[in-house]
């Protein structure tokens, strides 16, 4: 007899099965048929949750969103560090996921895909904000950082980090590490930081 699931815990299984197979095989080779067949479900199934495959990619955006919104808060909030190395921490986070060789946003998408990484991007950017203006604050109280507003510093930083994010992803030849020094070095202007922030990347 056929296992009948609530439909929230159904759609959640698709968003995810479909997480795992746009990382593997990318945006374009990833069909509906075979996100099913990898659940084992009929198409009315699907069809019953997503009116389309682009309409799913847009829900495991929000997805990946709130995901990384939840691993990024955790390392900005580790009080047990400075706020210099917190932020070197977060940066790092990011170049890591760009680095995995599954990593979907490393290769070549169209331009669908593009707007939902986007999207992703500023969904993140937006949540991070009372995180970000909290190790701000700290930086600044601490002498480590000179900068005159928490909170419109923070807004700075993450609108800069996600402008850079929104213009290199897909840029697949992409020096990974000349691209952290050119962050590190325009964060240090924006908090009026130590230059040397970001010495030793962190494991």
């Amino acid at each position: 007899m056929r296992e009948v699931k609530k439909p929230d815990v159904r759609r959640s299984e698709i968003v995810d099965t479909a997480l795992r197979l746009f990382a593997r095989k990318g945006y374009e080779k990833t069909t509906v048929e075979a996100i099913i067949g990898e659940l084992g479900v009929a198409k009315g199934c699907f069809y019953h949750h997503f009116r389309s495959k682009e309409e799913l990619f847009d829900a495991c955006a929000t997805a990946a969103a709130q995901a990384l919104t939840g691993q990024y808060v955790a390392i900005l909030a580790d009080t047990s560090l400075a706020a210099g190395a917190r932020l070197v921490r977060f940066l790092d986070h990011t170049y890591r996921l760009a680095e995995a060789p599954d990593g979907i946003l490393r290769q070549p998408q169209p331009p669908a895909v593009i707007e939902v990484d986007q999207k992703v991007s500023t969904l993140v950017s937006t949540d991070l904000l009372p995180a970000m203006t909290d190790l701000v604050g700290d930086g600044m109280r601490s002498g480590e950082f000179d900068a005159v507003d928490a909170e419109m510093t923070a807004t700075a930083v993450l609108g800069a980090l996600t402008n850079l994010h929104n213009v290199y992803t897909g840029r697949v030849d992409l020096d990974l590490a000349a691209h952290r020094r050119g962050v590190i070095a325009l964060l240090v202007r924006i908090l009026g930081a130590s230059p040397g922030l970001g010495d030793g990347r962190d494991a």
